[in-house]
């Protein structure tokens, strides 16, 4: 398989998934990449390619997000505050990635990945955590979370948590990730593109997925209509959990 054709059928489900929860492009794109190159399947597509791949990928897909429904996204007390804690963070991981071993923080990652996805995907359903909780959790949240963003492009799995306990509903939830992977995510890229990473095929491989990005995401937009608050977290917690299962896939087949 082709680098081309593996981008372009992981960002049918990646940029579908973003398009019904606002975030979750990276979770899924870089659990497909993992089983791929597990499998032998990834056409000498790399992780790291693909890791600074999908910094360029996620900023056109939530610029197009924000776009489509800027009206419903609002500058509130905890996401500035998780933002404060996530963005120093993310640059300073992004500015690390080309000089980190992979292998051993894919395992930390993964794991991290599996336990969050099944904590939303089990915990039982509770009255949104107050606002003075979640803004308590927020900075140290948001740092660790840009861990994650930095290396990986993924700080959603640690976002997630604390989203879910400020609420179930699901079109807030996708107002708020939209605001926070927009600003994450141009952080990363512009540190990636200031750290001199990318090359001419990184930006030929985008070219030939705008489309089935611009298509996967407006398909989850108009799905994201349908959803109620226990199923969307149910699905969000297989998603983030199916990330951390590829990672170990990843581990165990490299190992």
């Amino acid at each position: 398989m082709t680098p081309v054709l593996l981008i372009c059928i992981l960002c049918v489900f990646a940029y579908f998934a973003k398009g019904v929860t606002g975030a979750a492009s990276a979770i899924v794109f870089n659990a497909g990449l993992l089983t791929a190159l597990a499998l032998g399947l990834a056409g000498g597509l790399s992780l790291r390619d693909g890791l600074y791949w999908i910094a360029i990928a996620d900023m056109f897909a939530s610029a197009l997000l924000a776009v489509f429904l800027w009206r419903g996204v609002k500058l509130e007390r905890f996401t500035l505050l998780l933002l404060a804690g996530m963005v120093p963070v993310t640059v300073v991981f992004s500015l690390l990635l080309p000089r980190l071993e992979l292998r051993w923080l894919s395992l930390v990652l993964a794991l991290a990945v599996v336990g969050a996805g099944l904590y939303l995907a089990a915990r039982p359903d509770h009255p949104p955590a107050s606002p003075r909780s979640v803004n308590r959790w927020a900075l140290p949240t948001g740092a660790l979370a840009g861990v994650l963003s930095g290396l990986f492009g993924m700080g959603g799995p640690v976002v997630f948590v604390l989203l879910s306990r400020a609420s179930d509903d699901p079109t807030l939830f996708r107002n708020r990730t939209i605001l926070i992977s927009t600003v994450a995510g141009l952080a990363r890229l512009v540190t990636l593109i200031a750290g001199g990473v990318y090359t001419t095929t990184h930006f030929v491989w985008f070219s030939w997925a705008a489309p089935v990005i611009v298509g996967a995401t407006l398909a989850g937009i108009l799905a994201h209509k349908r959803l109620k608050p226990r199923p969307f977290r149910i699905v969000l917690g297989g998603l983030v959990t199916l990330a951390g299962i590829g990672g170990l896939l990843r581990f165990a087949l490299a190992g």
